[in-house]
């Protein structure tokens, strides 16, 4: 039974475990112990003492305590080791004690200490005698032995109290937790082994929607079947000494509602230290849950949609130091953006030659408040070029010192290589356009010409004596001239509107003028059909309106020309209206009309109502489409209502607006029809360079008695006009070396240099576009006369220059 001593035992210790009452129980054993010590030792006393700050305890005095007065025991508790006094009156610690000089006068004493597991030593096995005894070894053993014999039973006594103890404090402590449970404002359970309810708090039955059942007493899997199999293995694992945290448990009410729990399950054990059961306190989280999936599901949508979007976010939080990125940074980035480098150079991830652009619009936000949306290229070690749009949001303290910066880029590349591509396209398309423009007005001048020469000289002839077969002859050639030069205006102006070239001016115009020009224009070919011809202007409709002249005169003229041409009896009204701030013009016919599923296609381009209309009255189908195209950039419309064999109305309106003032004087036009030059000698230097327009425009002014001098290009006539003056001069636009603008810009440049009087000047273009004919007045040009060249109105322009420039010359006199 030997022990190995431990030195510096804790006497202290020992008695905080126990008390020297608690031992009374063991006194059989104690007392059997020192039986067997006497026997050893003849003619002694033997007694365990324990030792307890200033008091001692000896199981010989009946275990009374009494103020410590056991030296050698305490030497041997302090040592931790066996002390022989073999003769206590030679020993001089010992040798004036009162109980060693008299009676008893003790001479042996014998102290063994009593060691127990946990090395603590509160006390000695004793033996003491009258007799001395010189040290024997083995009995110094069999004491020490003795003694440990005492510490055994010390801890048997010590662990059966203690388990005693344990019991009764584990029972206070059961009845006090389950008494806090079933009173507790929080969800709270508490199970045996066994997992029935031992106790349960109020919220805990209400929230499991248990209230007014038997709940304790019963299976938790028998209140949850569903949950035996999920929750038996984490049941299993707590009763095997494990304690569980779960954030999110999910739970199947009874009525079927799944709420979210926040657990957390503990054994709890009894006073043996056993586990037994369970205590398990929840916190419902549902709300909490719920919130986060939403978030989560906003997450997921926000991904999805960066991700379709391909968009890359990244924050910079300057106080965590650190860079958090959102988005597929591989599709911009080839190598992942680091905090250290974006704030070192938040610029290090832009290509260099978007750069310049990037910093100057940061420097505008930040300066100006500008929006900061930059497109650019990112820096990439390959070769693949990506392009992002970017936006920043910089976020400072109440001090300006850096907080966050945020910012987003967006994947533009796609866009990019569309708008290249649109650019391109775009590019072509007005590359085509030029071609389609430069080759339409070429084929215009060289059909204007040959067309000015059929023309001309067909005017020229019958100007002269001719029998009437002839003259017969000669109105075919002009009526069919005249017919193929409606169709190249046509096709020509159709080109401008589909190229968006035509250009609409503003200028005041009488609407009565123009009306009554159309009805003019008009008369004789109704005439000669037998048709009958009328023109209505109403009162509220008359006045000054604000607009293009020339495109509304096209547009009556046009319909007018339509309803002579399908009407054989009967005749054409003209009516003019005004109904609020539009302007109406309807023209009525009584021709072959048009069914009314045929309506819509007539505004088509290339369309007539059938193949045999174009057969019997020809025409190329574009007057009505351009009709509709002119009204339309004027912000109105056309319109048209039919019967078949009954006749057809067709109705323009158009938003002008009409003014008090009086018309400015108009620009000189090719229709102003005057009385032919005559009897009057005139100077006229004309410059053509086609040699067919020379004979025409010299056979013209003959017929009037002017013999021109002709030129061939503009350098030419500035020379002549040097040389000697000129009454009038008429000026090919298109001429080599040197074109008619230019050259009138010479002479004009010159007469002012040199104080000649002004030569009038007037054009000859195929080019008679309004703005065409602008251009030239602002050359210095004072008028103009369209190719093919019309004899009248040649003779008229002449006229009216003429006496602008007389007048003039009396004014400067």
């Amino acid at each position: 039974m030997g022990r190995t001593p431990r030195a510096g035992g804790n006497m202290a210790g020992a008695g905080r475990m126990s008390t020297p009452s608690s031992l009374d129980q063991s006194r059989p054993v104690f007392e059997r112990a020192q039986r067997l010590a006497r026997s050893l030792f003849s003619g002694v006393d033997a007694a365990v003492v324990l030792v307890d700050g200033g008091d001692a305890w000896r199981s010989n005095d009946g275990g009374g305590v009494a103020p410590k007065d056991a030296p050698v025991a305490s030497i041997a508790v302090e040592r931790n080791e066996l002390i022989w006094i073999g003769d206590a009156s030679q020993d001089p610690r010992f040798a004036e004690r009162s109980n060693v000089k008299g009676p008893p006068y003790l001479r042996l004493y014998v102290a063994a200490p009593i060691r127990l597991e946990d090395g603590s030593v509160p006390g000695v096995f004793a033996v003491a005698g009258s007799r001395a005894l010189a040290y024997d070894a083995d009995l110094a053993a069999r004491l020490q032995d003795l003694a440990d014999f005492v510490a055994d039973e010390w801890s048997r006594v010590q662990s059966k109290a203690a388990r005693e103890t344990a019991v009764r404090e584990s029972d206070v402590a059961q009845r006090m937790v389950a008494q806090i449970i079933d009173t507790a404002p929080l969800s709270l359970l508490m199970t045996d082994t066994a997992m029935q309810v031992v106790s349960a708090s109020p919220r805990w039955i209400e929230s499991r929607q248990l209230i007014g059942q038997a709940v304790v007493g019963r299976s938790l899997y028998d209140l949850f079947p569903n949950s035996h199999a999920k929750w038996r293995p984490v049941y299993d694992r707590c009763l095997a000494g494990e304690s569980v945290h779960a954030d999110r448990v999910e739970l199947t009410l009874p009525d079927g509602t799944v709420i979210w729990l926040q657990v957390e399950l503990t054994p709890w054990r009894d006073g043996a230290g056993e586990i037994g059961g369970l205590i398990i306190s929840s916190h419902d989280v549902t709300n909490m849950v719920e919130a986060l999936e939403r978030t989560e599901r906003s997450e997921e949508r926000l991904r999805l949609a960066m991700e379709i979007a391909d968009i890359h976010v990244w924050e910079l939080d300057y106080r965590r130091r650190e860079l958090i990125k959102v988005g597929a940074e591989a599709n911009f980035f080839t190598e992942p953006s680091t905090y250290e480098e974006l704030t070192r150079d938040i610029w290090s991830t832009t290509d260099p030659r978007d750069l310049p652009d990037v910093k100057a619009a940061w420097d505008r936000h930040c300066k100006d408040g500008a929006p900061y949306r930059p497109e650019y290229r990112i820096r990439r070690s390959d070769d693949r070029e990506v392009w992002v749009q970017g936006a920043v949001r910089y976020l400072t303290d109440e001090d300006g010192r850096p907080l966050r910066m945020v910012g987003a880029l967006q994947n533009i590349t796609d866009r990019k290589a569309s708008e290249r591509a649109l650019v391109q396209a775009k590019e072509e398309a007005e590359s085509a356009t030029r071609a389609k423009s430069a080759f339409l007005a070429t084929m215009s001048h060289e059909i204007r010409t040959p067309l000015n020469g059929v023309l001309g000289m067909a005017q020229a002839m019958a100007m002269g004596e001719v029998t009437d077969q002839q003259r017969e002859r000669l109105d075919v050639i002009r009526q069919s001239g005249e017919s193929l030069l409606a169709i190249l205006n046509d096709v020509l102006d159709l080109s401008k509107i589909e190229a968006g070239k035509l250009e609409l001016e503003q200028a005041e115009f009488d609407i009565s003028e123009l009306a009554r020009g159309a009805h003019a224009t008009f008369a004789a070919t109704a005439q000669a059909k037998g048709l009958s011809f009328e023109l209505k202007v109403d009162r509220a409709a008359r006045g000054v309106y604000v607009g293009d002249s020339v495109r509304v005169r096209q547009i009556l003229y046009n319909l007018v020309s339509n309803g002579l041409k399908f009407t054989e009896t009967g005749g054409v009204k003209v009516a003019v209206g005004r109904k609020g701030g539009t302007l109406s013009i309807a023209v009525a016919d009584t021709g072959i009309g048009v069914a009314p599923s045929k309506l819509a296609s007539l505004f088509q381009k290339f369309e007539q109502a059938d193949a045999s209309t174009t057969r019997r009255y020809g025409g190329t189908g574009l007057g009505l489409a351009i009709c509709r195209d002119l009204a339309e950039l004027m912000g109105g419309g056309v319109s048209a209502e039919s019967t078949l064999g009954e006749g057809a109305t067709f109705t323009v309106e158009l938003p002008l607006k009409r003014v008090a003032a009086a018309p400015s004087r108009p620009v000189p036009q090719a229709a102003e029809v005057r009385e032919p030059v005559a009897g009057v000698a005139i100077r006229l230097l004309a410059a053509e360079d086609n040699g067919m327009n020379q004979l025409v425009l010299r056979t013209l002014l003959q017929q009037v008695g002017v013999e021109p001098v002709i030129v061939g290009n503009g350098r030419e006539a500035v020379e002549a006009w040097s040389r000697e003056p000129w009454d009038l001069i008429l000026m090919d636009v298109q001429m080599p070396e040197m074109d008619g603008p230019t050259a009138t810009g010479v002479i004009r440049a010159r007469e002012r240099a040199e104080g000649r009087p002004r030569t009038p000047i007037v054009a000859l273009t195929a080019n008679a576009m309004s703005h065409q004919v602008a251009e030239y007045l602002r050359t210095g040009m004072d008028a103009f006369v369209a190719k093919p060249i019309e004899a009248a109105r040649l003779y008229a322009v002449i006229q009216s220059a003429l006496e602008r420039g007389q007048g003039a010359e009396t004014a400067a006199a």
